[in-house]
């Protein structure tokens, strides 16, 4: 647990002023700070819960909101120099991941036995996209949580059978699905739960359907209770959620797997490792034959899950997170039951489930110790904004991909001016390949924008997608330049790697030294 919770906290500070991922810079945090402005900011996209709990740190932390003063000071503050406010809510997102180990813990002996609930905790603990995650002020990683506790329900209200057990199931089950809309498809372990009383004689077809409405009750009050604006502007959030339904259903520019489904089952063999992937293939058969009620309360969700996000036009391996803790429970389970049937000594058993344990974590351990420490250099990104402060004078016209937050280049604040003249890039900004063509180039040089600023990140997009305007213009730039800087996030005689919607983003790949793109600043010629 220790461990874990150090791995998590070790370089949290990464990029800071700035948070590089789009998703950490516009969503929870910005959210959570506007909530001193109203009490309905008026943002659904995604659910609220994570952006309370950092709203009630931020005002205990720092002071602000009632009964300290207005919050304002903090909010404005904030939209300046989002430092503090970013690390604090980074440290509380890996303390939640540090409770989800030691949830999945109490869930894997509930299960089974402590066996297997310690050995699901160290892959939850050490495996690299719950660590990874764990260092972004993001939801997947608070997600896990309720998601474990939702399991655990499922199996008391199974085995007990109480109104109190499916209230509570119901109410961690609506605690998941406000913390992240997709996590709601838990609700079909209470449906299992429900169904497998009934199968084995327990229940009355009427009870379940009644101890089914009770979980659909404490359900609704815990969205409720912490997402209450769904239901009070309605409207809204009708509107913000259909909305990322439809664009989650729209293929993601450069995305070119074939499918949604094999890409999620690979992502496991990275986001989790090899090892645990198959052996929470093999665990998920032994449990079945073992206890098929039992199993089929752990397989439920993430198997719907799988089918669900597959299904989706746009994929990204932390779209499963929520998934990993029944399969971290499922491995640690054949872990614990091969080791059973060698025919030792208990001392000796318990050495070689150390050892088998050692081996389950391994790679994501690996991973996670490479990937945090890559995320203490340098990110690209600010040596490029470095070496441009040094060497291009202030007011030279400029054009800069959209790969970098908001207020990037100016100096003293966020809310500074511009530093440079900046060519302007019209939102969408998922879109800007979509109209690059080479004539843009004749459009920099007549009005003055003479330096260019590329990232991979943007021009692989596009050539990846085989998008022929953006190749023409990539070609035509490269022919009529010159190269006055490089900053590659690469070891020396490493790289480039593939673009990948993960990968490029997440460091996973050996070959990455620190984090960033590769970015290239460009002179064009013949312009002044």
């Amino acid at each position: 647990m220790v461990a874990a919770v150090l791995l998590r906290l070790w370089n949290l500070d990464h990029g800071l002023p700035w948070a590089f991922n789009p998703d950490e810079e516009l969503h929870f945090v910005p959210v959570a700070m506007n909530y001193f402005e109203a009490a309905n900011p008026g943002y659904f996209e995604n659910p609220p819960a994570l952006s309370y709990l950092l709203h009630a740190v931020f005002r205990l932390r720092f002071a602000a909101g009632y009964p300290f003063d207005s919050g304002e000071r903090l909010r404005l503050g904030f939209l300046d120099d989002p430092r503090a406010a970013l690390l604090t809510a980074r440290v509380v997102v890996a303390l939640i991941g540090a409770v989800a180990v030691a949830c999945v813990y109490w869930v894997g002996r509930r299960f089974y036995d402590a066996r297997v609930g310690l050995v699901a905790a160290a892959l939850v603990g050490f495996a690299f996209l719950p660590t990874y995650y764990s260092k972004q002020a993001l939801n997947d990683v608070a997600t896990l949580v309720p998601v474990s506790l939702a399991l655990a329900g499922s199996l008391l209200a199974y085995q007990r059978g109480r109104a109190l057990d499916w209230a509570l199931t119901g109410a961690a089950m609506g605690a998941a699905c406000a913390t992240k809309y997709t996590a709601g498809a838990v609700a079909l372990s209470a449906v299992g739960a429900a169904l497998m009383r009934w199968r084995v004689g327990r229940d009355s077809a009427t009870r379940g359907v009644r101890m089914l409405v009770v979980a659909g009750i404490g359900f609704a009050v815990a969205f409720l209770v912490m997402n209450p604006f769904s239901v009070l502007d309605f409207e809204e959030f009708k509107s913000q959620v259909t909305g990322q339904r439809a664009q989650a259903a729209t293929q993601k520019l450069g995305q070119v797997e074939a499918s949604g489904w094999l890409y999620y089952a690979s992502s496991l063999t990275w986001g989790l490792g090899w090892l645990p992937a198959l052996a929470a293939v093999v665990g998920g058969v032994l449990a079945l034959r073992a206890d098929r009620a039992r199993a089929l309360l752990l397989l439920l969700f993430p198997l719907a899950l799988l089918l669900y996000l597959g299904s989706e036009g746009r994929y990204f391996a932390r779209w499963l997170l929520p998934a990993y803790p029944p399969l971290c429970i499922l491995a640690a389970y054949a872990a614990v039951r091969g080791v059973d049937a060698l025919r030792v000594s208990r001392r000796r058993r318990g050495l070689v489930l150390a050892a088998l344990t050692a081996a389950l974590v391994a790679q994501g351990l690996s991973a996670s110790v490479r990937v945090s420490a890559a995320l203490g250099r340098t990110d690209t990104r600010a040596q490029a904004r470095s070496w441009l402060i040094g060497h291009v004078p202030a007011g030279t016209g400029l054009v800069v991909e959209p790969f970098l937050p908001q207020g990037f280049l100016t100096v003293g604040g966020r809310t500074a001016p511009e530093r440079y003249v900046r060519y302007r890039i019209d939102r969408p900004f998922q879109a800007y390949e979509k109209r690059l063509e080479p004539a843009k180039i004749d459009h920099y040089r007549r009005f003055g924008y003479c330096v260019v600023v590329t990232g991979s990140h943007q021009r692989e997009l596009g050539l990846r997608a085989g998008l022929a305007g953006a190749r023409a213009y990539y070609q035509r730039l490269d022919r009529e330049s010159v190269l006055l800087g490089r900053f590659s996030p690469y070891y020396a005689h490493q790289g480039p790697v593939e673009f990948s919607h993960d990968f490029s983003f997440n460091w996973y790949p050996t070959a990455y030294e620190r984090p960033g793109p590769l970015i290239d600043v460009r002179k064009l010629r013949d312009c002044s």
